[in-house]
Parts: structure tokens; C-alpha cells; sequence
């Protein structure tokens, strides 16, 4: 057994020493407040041991709680990072799905437009109809920029 770093055989060594020093009428005496010192400081270990545990414990729900409040302000945010990046997938999805109806449906379109008569009454459609742009010397006359 060794209590504050000393073992049986140097308390008994220091028990020894204290009886050769102090002599036997004064050692019970002696004794008697060395035990009262001791249980004294036993008391105070003891009180200084619980205080720091209840430190310890009030430190560890603290920390505790902290943690649980990230934990849950990661949830919240998570959560919303994924609601947002859903709704954007979705919103690419549709613009998807918008994109390949025009296209399914252009080349009926460009196929009406071609067959359908010129407004200025000559039968041909023009060429920006054909979906090409028309050049300078394409444009009907009386077109022009220049005027």
C-alpha cells in the first residue's frame, strides 16, 4: 500500500527515526498530531478530489451541450444544402426536358415555315425562314439600312 508516494517500509523507517529523534515520552504525543495532520490532509485531499470532479463534470455538460448545438446547426444547414441542391437539380431537369421539346419540336417548325408562302406574295419563303441570317445583298428591296 503507498499513500502520497510512500510505501509501508519507509513509513516505518520515518516512524523509526522519529522515535530515536523525539524519544519515547514525547513519541505518542507526537504521534497523535502527526495522525491529526494527516487525516486533516486527507480531509482537505478528499474536499480538493470532489470539487474538481464536480469542475470536471459542470465542464463536461457544458462541453456536451456545445456539441449537441453544432450537431444540430449541421443538421440544419445540411439539410438546407440538400433542399437547395435538389431544387436546383430540378430546375435543371426541367430546363432539360424544355430544351429537348424545343429541339423535338424545331424541326417541324423550320418544315412550316419553309412551306409556308412569302408575305410579299413572290412564293418563296426567305432565307432567315430556312433559319440562316440574311446578308446585305439577301434583303428584299427597299430593306436596306441606308434607306
Amino acid at each position: 500500500m503507498e499513500l502520497l508516494g510512500v510505501g509501508v517500509a519507509e513509513a516505518f523507517v520515518v516512524l523509526v527515526i522519529s522515535l530515536i529523534v523525539v524519544g519515547p515520552q514525547r513519541f505518542p504525543e507526537i504521534a497523535r498530531q502527526g495522525g491529526r495532520y494527516f487525516r486533516m490532509a486527507r480531509r482537505y485531499a478528499a474536499e480538493v478530489t470532489a470539487d474538481v470532479r464536480g469542475a470536471m463534470a459542470e465542464l463536461e455538460a457544458e462541453v456536451e451541450e456545445q456539441r449537441e448545438e453544432l450537431m444540430a446547426a449541421q443538421e440544419d444547414i445540411s439539410s438546407g444544402i440538400s433542399t437547395s441542391i435538389e431544387e436546383t437539380r430540378s430546375d435543371i431537369r426541367e430546363i432539360g426536358r424544355e430544351t429537348q421539346e424545343a429541339l423535338r419540336d424545331a424541326p417541324a417548325a423550320q418544315a412550316q415555315a419553309e412551306s409556308e408562302p412569302d408575305p410579299s406574295g413572290n412564293g418563296a419563303a426567305p432565307p432567315a425562314a430556312a433559319g440562316g441570317l440574311l446578308t446585305p445583298r439577301e434583303l428584299p428591296a427597299g430593306d436596306t439600312e441606308n434607306g
